[in-house]
């Protein structure tokens, strides 16, 4: 027997590692996925599906925190499959269609050499291009399934980087804006604006979610 693939982390939110990376499964009556991990995340998604009772053809949404292909790399085979709509901001959806192309900046010398590798294979890691149905500005309070969900524009890490935050649960989805990979929130290491991503991590922080679902690395409890 297959190993769970959905470790639960609140009241209808499940946690879906992807190698380095994390992606989220709300299941809302229909199926609401934050991110879609990266293009090997397909199996492990249609896995979890089936651990919920669910088929593809039940995911509804596709909230996309930024444009980076370990976040939206299976989100054209759900919008294909179960035409689900595909939010995304504004400012990252051309690079998501692949209309644009934009240069990444690490901090420290070994973050240095990871952006440069990353401008040097992503073009190679693509999938193909991605369409957005509902473009996200910032400031707009969405209703997901019946869930309320805040959209926070937090650029940095990408220029259209947002956050979600479904207040009354509680629970903030930070994206790569918040870094959890030691357990505590960390600004991300990697970034298109360095100084944005700064103000974006102390944004997000300041919120003081009670749980803070980032991209990279574990859930962050408060309280």
């Amino acid at each position: 027997m297959a190993p769970d693939r959905l470790q639960r982390v609140a009241d209808q939110v499940y946690r879906l590692e992807d190698r380095f990376v994390n992606l989220y499964v709300l299941d809302l009556g229909k199926i609401v996925l934050v991110d879609t991990g990266t293009r090997k995340a397909e199996d492990n998604i249609r896995q979890g599906l089936r651990e919920l009772g669910k088929e593809v053809e039940d995911i509804a949404v596709l909230l996309l925190t930024h444009h980076h292909v370990d976040h939206v790399g299976t989100a054209v085979v759900w919008k294909r499959e179960s035409r689900a709509e595909v939010d995304l901001h504004r400012i990252d959806a051309p690079v998501a269609a692949k209309r644009e192309r934009r240069r990444t900046h690490g901090v420290e010398a070994r973050m240095k050499v990871v952006a440069a590798f990353m401008g040097l294979f992503t073009p190679f890691m693509r999938g193909p291009p991605l369409e957005t149905d509902r473009l996200l500005d910032g400031g707009e309070v969405l209703d997901i399934l019946g869930w309320p969900v805040e959209v926070i524009h937090a650029p940095g890490h990408t220029l259209g980087s947002c956050a979600f935050y479904a207040r009354e649960a509680g629970i903030l989805f930070a994206g790569d804006a918040v870094n959890g990979r030691r357990g505590t929130p960390e600004p991300p290491i990697v970034m298109e604006d360095v100084a944005a991503s700064r103000d974006s991590f102390r944004k997000l922080t300041a919120l003081n979610a009670p749980l803070l679902l980032p991209g990279h690395g574990s859930p962050v409890r408060r309280g």
